[in-house]
């Protein structure tokens, strides 16, 4: 039997606020331009993960970068100046500040790299693949929660950031 769940999506000036019941995790979704206004939120003063979307210079579609921040502001204003492919970014964190940590998030981030190198659905913007860091085992199975979370519904198909990256006007 499949676990219901709601998943709620808060709109404000561009800014998208995702959260899942029965999950620590929050999701947000902006475009490249909002950046400025953006990057005050408390959210991305967080550890967290984070996905870069734009066009591929060839125009065949769209390429992802994916990253880590501790926090993530930094890392988002980094990108903001150096890499003009994005006009999409989806970030990663929690409700509740202090719940990830780096070795968290760069498990994640090594995981979502490996699982969209996998799925050949569009290219990387990412030059390499990051080593999983050393976790204890209570700590890797609560991370594959929370990416499992980030991923997928009950029936195993791709929702939440599926769900963002196709919600195009962010």
């Amino acid at each position: 039997m499949q676990t219901p769940f709601s998943l709620r999506i808060f709109v404000a000036d561009g800014l998208r606020i995702v959260d899942k019941s029965n999950w620590i995790g929050k999701a947000l979704v902006f475009p490249r331009a909002l950046l400025p206004q953006v990057k005050a939120r408390p959210e991305l003063a967080q550890t967290g993960v984070y996905l870069l979307l734009g066009p591929r210079p060839d125009g065949e579609g769209d390429m992802l970068y994916v990253g880590e921040g501790d926090p993530i502001r930094p890392r988002l204003e980094s990108h903001y100046a150096q890499k003009d492919f994005w006009t999409r970014a989806i970030g990663f964190t929690t409700t509740t500040a202090g719940q990830l940590n780096k070795a968290h998030v760069q498990f994640l981030e090594s995981r979502l790299i490996a699982l969209a190198r996998a799925a050949k659905r569009m290219p990387l913007d990412n030059a390499n693949q990051p080593a999983e860091p050393s976790l204890s085992e209570a700590d890797r199975a609560d991370m594959e929660v929370f990416l499992g979370h980030m991923l997928r519904n009950n029936r195993g198909q791709i929702q939440l950031i599926h769900g963002c990256y196709q919600y195009r006007s962010c």
